[in-house]
């Protein structure tokens, strides 16, 4: 078993830490959100950081992703072990590649921050309607869930690939797991030379174009023999299901954490099932164990391996109770019989039909969280409340509200799973001001010096600097799956006074719950220059109310316009996540670690800011 020293990661640097050690030729072109992944491989490298076989892979920036996909294709005919990072439009520019490096048998990974492709209008935000486009480059395709599968996902397909001579395209939801920040076990360098097979290496060297070995490749052929020689590929295609749990049972044995290619979760009787992939899978685990505790019969089918789809392992993985079954994507396919998971599922249901022990299971499909969209236990409740109906509606949609088509199923958005153990926080900041840096560094403190699991998750408006952040953070003895914003928050810290007159801040607070205000006016005049809106908030909702006066502090201690270090240390002060005395002490320690290389003036001017704070 590996070591178990948790580490505080977002998904893009979960993915970027097994990819870097892994790799021989990295090729990268920055899009959103993938920009990290490269980001950290070119640090990395100039740090003199080495992969597992003690070299320093070779770090590229081309000029477009064409250039990345080719780079790379390059790098792989020439027997180098390559990946490369990418999402939606960047990804499609990769399309012509693909197929060349599938179509020769080339074991390769790329990591795909999966995001919407631009349409109708430019999207920066998550769903799957780049990855479904690429469903017939003959890629294999692993989806992972959250920012710990993003990790162990990451070496399973990287392992894969070489054993099956399949290159795998490894995917998560851009923004919702890419920036996601969680407490995780990361993936230790014993653990990938445990499951790496030196003789696939050797056996993928051999294969490289060489003038010591003359083969020939990438000829043009005629109708009388490329149909038989595109079949040929056939039985590597067949193998890839039984390569994948096979890495995974071994990674099983390495590290505790067992995977399959579907994994189901729930009630072993369930009568109603949901299937889906993605971040959306977290959520709807955490609506399934509410609902099991209330006595309902329901449970999820997580699909990882979607790309090739095997059909006996995913009709093992479902109840044989099952009556009603709803299929989720997350992207729309305009015209399509179904979205592409949904079809799928209808596909094997249909050949299999004879021999299931379930007969006649009603199966519709669904849409839900395009463009990042909001995807909550709440919509998942009334999925299952829609599967109980005779005919429940197919072709759905769920999270918005469908006054064109009517489309869309109805939900209570009171139904709450969230635990009462774990402390929500809401911090609304300015693009720039440095709050969400300082949220991730609170993070970093609670996951690292107490036993509480921690999630952080940042909302950026697609204006980036000078436009409003909104940080959610959670904390808690449990594991934490909510994979969706904060809507009941126990802290609410608003950094910004303008803001108060655009939104009502406070409109998430629970009774009973603290809030911190960044004000130019005093405790003692603060209250006659609310919005009546906060001032009613405050009252009904019997809230603490602290203030300080972050900016006048800032500048004292030689700061700037910079307040996270302020507000953060305010943060711990009053709302007891950490004993006072420990938490200033670590905020000191992250802040020498953070800012020690700028020199002992810029460290000093932090510490009196943190003891301004306080005072």
């Amino acid at each position: 078993m590996s070591e178990k020293k948790t580490v505080i990661l977002d998904g893009n640097e979960a993915a970027a830490s097994v990819a870097y050690r892994l790799s021989e030729v990295v090729a990268i072109y920055p899009i959103t959100p993938s920009s990290p992944m490269a980001e950290w491989c070119d640090q990395w490298l100039s740090e003199g950081k080495k992969n597992i076989w003690g070299a320093a892979p070779i770090v590229e920036e081309l000029q477009s992703e064409g250039g990345a996909a080719g780079a790379l294709h390059g790098a792989l005919q020439a027997g180098a072990f390559g990946t490369t990072f990418t999402a939606s439009q960047g990804l499609l520019l990769m399309i012509p590649n693909m197929f060349k490096i599938a179509g020769e048998l080339t074991p390769a990974t790329m990591h795909v921050t999966a995001r919407t492709i631009a349409t109708h209008a430019l999207s920066i935000f998550g769903d799957h309607s780049d990855v479904m486009a690429c469903r017939s480059t003959g890629w294999a395709m692993l989806c992972s869930n959250s920012v710990q599968e993003v990790a162990d996902m990451a070496l399973v397909s990287q392992i894969a690939t070489l054993e099956a001579s399949v290159p795998f395209m490894h995917f998560f939801d851009g923004f919702r797991t890419s920036h996601e920040v969680g407490k995780i076990i990361p993936i230790s360098d014993d653990t990938i030379r445990a499951l790496v097979n030196d003789q696939h290496l050797i056996n993928y060297r051999m294969k490289a174009l060489s003038p010591d070995r003359p083969i020939i490749r990438g000829t043009a052929q005629n109708p009388d023999v490329f149909f038989q020689a595109r079949e040929a590929c056939q039985p590597y295609y067949e193998k890839v299901p039984g390569i994948v749990q096979s890495v995974m049972d071994r990674f099983a044995k390495q590290t505790g954490r067992s995977y399959h290619l579907f994994d189901y979760y729930g009630a072993p009787d369930a009568e109603r099932v949901i299937v889906l992939m993605g971040s959306g899978a977290e959520a709807t685990e955490e609506a399934v164990d509410a609902l099991v505790k209330s006595g309902e019969k329901v449970g999820v089918v997580k699909v990882r391996l979607f790309r090739p789809f095997d059909s006996s392992a995913f009709l093992k993985s479902l109840p044989a109770t099952v009556k009603a079954i709803a299929v989720l994507d997350r992207t729309k396919e305009p015209g399509g019989a179904g979205e592409p998971l949904y079809q799928d599922v209808q596909t094997i249901l249909a050949e299999n039909a004879a021999t299931l022990p379930f007969k006649g299971a009603k199966v519709v499909g669904g849409r839900y969280g395009l463009s990042s969209k909001e995807f909550t236990p709440a919509m998942v409740k009334g999925i299952f409340d829609e599967l109980k109906k005779d005919a429940p509606k197919n072709h759905f949609t769920i999270g918005i509200n469908d006054d064109v088509s009517n489309s869309s199923l109805s939900y209570d958005p009171g139904f709450d799973t969230e635990d009462p153990k774990c402390v929500r926080a809401l911090f609304y900041g300015l693009g720039s001001d440095g709050t969400v840096g300082a949220n991730k560094n609170s993070i970093k403190i609670i996951g690292s010096e107490t036993d509480n699991n921690a999630q952080g998750y940042f909302v950026y408006d697609s204006k980036k600097s000078g436009s409003m952040t909104t940080s959610h953070l959670r904390f808690g003895p449990n594991p934490i799956r909510s994979t969706y914003l904060i809507n009941r928050a126990s802290f609410v810290a608003c950094h910004n006074f303008s803001f108060l007159e655009k939104i009502n801040v406070l409109e998430p607070a629970n009774p009973g719950a603290v809030f911190l205000l960044n004000s130019i006016y005093g405790a003692d005049e603060v209250w006659q220059h609310l919005p009546k809106t906060i001032q009613d908030e405050i009252i009904r909702k019997k809230i603490e109310f602290y203030v300080i006066d972050g900016h006048t502090v800032a500048r004292e201690a030689g700061m700037g316009s910079r307040i996270n270090t302020i507000m953060q240390t305010c943060f711990f002060a009053i709302s007891g996540v950490l004993p006072r005395e420990e938490a200033i002490e670590q905020i000191k320690k992250s802040i020498k670690k953070t800012y020690g290389k700028r020199g002992e003036a810029v460290v000093q001017k932090n510490f009196a800011a943190v003891d301004a704070a306080l005072a």
